[in-house]
């Protein structure tokens, strides 16, 4: 014997699922088989704007049998589960008047009416895996390369691809773009990233010129946000502590070409005259923040007496 499957076509718009149903009776998992051996599955349903848009495709009935739908569990206390993608999605309209009511004990799969009775057009009802009614089928339209670095979701009449954290557009195909940083003054700036400079997951390191530090964090990176994990630092000169001397003889001149005591500041001594130096005459501020020398000392001379003999 030889069985001829007939199928419908149910709607002809290029993009989202494509629905199809069978003319031919079969069980719930005789349905399921039969939907993934010639399609992708059994229709699984994602909301009411999606169960009203299917309902309005299929053949109206007069009666049962209707049609399956790719909804079930095992147990009784088990939560009704799509197939394919383990949704629990159930709206608020979806079953029939006094339904689900596990009628046979059993009734662990679904069928949807599309009868004429405005009341329950388009509900669901619990039904015995065993009974033979109509499958009802999706064809996908997402495929791998869909979207570039996200999840391909199908809806009516569209396809969208629900990206990847730091990445968008249509296809998820560009990475998240962080502000541009400037390059600090009295620094430079070295970034680099997978995705190009300023990109999400990019990173940057500051650096600053001799005598200077970073003051705030070294490396930025670029987040799923948009935002750069920190703020941007700056160069900062650096400080050597402020001199300091006991000495009133003590005579300086100091230079500070930047701030205060800073890098590059010199300091000049001498003593009064009578006093004599002792240390050295110059410091320094380096690049690291420390004198170059101590702060030197004024100490007196000594006295001579000239003795004269008549």
């Amino acid at each position: 014997i030889h069985h001829i499957w007939k199928c419908s076509y149910l709607t002809g718009r290029a993009h989202g699922w494509r629905y199809y149903h069978s003319t031919a009776l079969k069980n719930w998992t005789q349905a399921r088989e039969w939907c993934r051996e010639e399609y992708t599955d059994m229709v699984a349903i994602q909301s009411q704007e999606e169960n009203d848009h299917l309902v309005s495709l299929l053949p109206t009935r007069t009666g049962s049998p209707y049609y399956w739908i790719g909804i079930t569990k095992s147990e009784k206390s088990d939560p009704w589960t799509w197939v394919g993608n383990n949704s629990t999605w159930v709206g608020n309209q979806s079953w029939a008047t006094d339904e689900p009511n596990n009628n046979h004990v059993t009734e662990f799969c679904v069928e949807i009416y599309v009868n004429n009775n405005k009341a329950n057009r388009g509900k669901w009802n619990d039904e015995k895996c065993s009974e033979k009614k109509y499958p009802v089928c999706y064809q996908a339209q997402c495929n791998l390369t869909s979207c570039d670095r996200g999840r391909c979701r199908e809806t009516i009449d569209n396809t969208i691809c629900l990206c990847e954290p730091g990445f968008g557009g249509d296809r998820c195909q560009t990475a998240v773009t962080c502000d541009a940083l400037s390059v600090p003054q009295h620094g430079r700036l070295q970034c680099h990233g997978s995705y190009g400079p300023s990109r999400f997951n990019s990173s940057c390191r500051f650096h600053c010129d001799l005598g200077y530090r970073v003051e705030g964090p070294e490396w930025l990176q670029c987040q799923a946000s948009g935002r750069w994990d920190h703020p941007a630092p700056r160069c900062q000169v650096e400080q050597c502590a402020a001199l300091k001397w006991t000495s009133d003889r003590l005579l300086r001149t100091c230079l500070h070409p930047i701030a205060n005591d800073s890098f590059n500041s010199t300091c000049a001594f001498s003593c009064e005259e009578g006093f004599e130096l002792s240390g050295q005459s110059v410091t320094i501020c380096d690049h690291a923040g420390r004198w170059t020398a101590e702060v030197p000392t004024c100490s007196g001379k000594g006295t001579f007496f000239v003795h004269f003999y008549c």
